[in-house]
């Protein structure tokens, strides 16, 4: 990993919401979940993040399209894939307990209705946005759900999810304004090819995404916090995180209202996993927060023409107890 993601990364953290960057501790990258690793060139990472994509959209098609889950994961994962939510144990046998165990209690998942909203391919990693709801009366939840593929098999699962809140401060949605009920998800159809948020742009550059990060980053760590919203912000912003208010302003009025005092208690990150692909960039962390609680978080950014256009965010409890010893990250 190249110092310049890790200053984005050790700079980037939301506090249940967009961008929460001045004070944070610096996180470390994890090696492997970053698509360019040490020695590698960047013909052979494209090589690599086309090969995960095969993978990842036959994989997405069984369990979306086909309603397959059961098959998909047979068919595509190792039977010891190693397993980071924390109501699941490891491999196979796991997965399938667990939703045994939901399909008991909440009905078939061919009932639910699932939008997919972005898909990110990186190297070993690929990375699906998504929401869903089981039923008419059920608010949904978004997830984000990131899976490593080593030897053309899929090794290593992780997931945030977060209930849909009932009341958000703007009209965005969780995703990007398709689907937000049972009925509208129902309506879609298949949303794997393409996503409902549509594909990354395979024009923008990743590195590019990676820099405008970068550079928004220090401009937040020199405290002119309005002016690295302004300059780094488009005009027509659109913000997904259902606490803070749509657009530059919302932006603003957040960041200086927890944090403009320099009273709030800041949040200690440990390392990131990115997860980038053209225009959105995918940062995955855990955070310690002064109360001693923990939570597994999930920020995703648009970028256009050098600036951020959109910003989406999950937030997970860590959990006392789980039902693999492998942690949420």
């Amino acid at each position: 990993m190249r110092i310049s993601d890790i200053r984005i990364l050790s700079a980037l953290v939301a506090l249940a919401a967009t961008l929460v960057l001045a004070a944070c501790v610096a996180a470390p990258v994890e090696r492997s979940a970053v698509a360019v690793a040490s020695g590698q060139t960047p013909r052979t990472h494209a090589e690599q993040t086309e090969a995960t994509r095969a993978i990842a959209m036959a994989f997405l098609r069984q369990v979306y399209v086909a309603g397959d889950i059961r098959g998909a994961y047979d068919g595509f994962a190792t039977e010891h894939m190693r397993q980071h939510n924390p109501l699941m144990a490891d491999g196979l046998a796991g997965h399938r307990a667990y939703f045994a165990a939901v399909e008991a209690r909440v009905g078939s998942s061919v009932a639910w209705a699932n939008v997919n909203n972005m898909i990110i391919v990186d190297g070993d990693l690929f990375a699906l946005h998504h929401h869903a709801f089981t039923g008419p009366d059920d608010p949904g939840r978004a997830f984000v759900d990131i899976w490593r593929v080593e030897n053309g098999r899929i090794v290593e699962h992780w997931d945030v999810i977060q209930p849909i809140a009932t009341i958000m401060a703007h009209a965005n949605g969780v995703g990007c304004g398709r689907g937000d009920n049972y009925e509208a998800a129902l309506a879609l159809g298949q949303t794997v090819n393409p996503p409902a948020c549509g594909l990354p742009d395979s024009t923008a550059s990743r590195d590019e995404s990676l820099a405008t990060l970068d550079a928004y980053s220090q401009a937040l760590f020199s405290q002119d916090v309005a002016g690295a919203i302004e300059r780094f912000l488009t005009d027509d912003y659109r913000q997904h995180s259902p606490v803070i208010a749509d657009g530059k302003r919302g932006a603003l009025e957040f960041l200086l209202e927890e944090f403009g005092s320099g009273e709030a208690a800041m949040p200690r990150m440990g390392q990131m996993r990115v997860v980038a692909e053209g225009n959105l960039v995918l940062m995955h962390r855990l955070t310690e927060y002064a109360d001693g609680s923990h939570t597994a978080n999930v920020d995703i950014f648009e970028l256009r023409g050098g600036q951020i256009s959109e910003h989406w965010d999950l937030k997970q409890p860590i959990p006392e107890n789980a039902a693999n010893e492998n942690g949420m990250w």
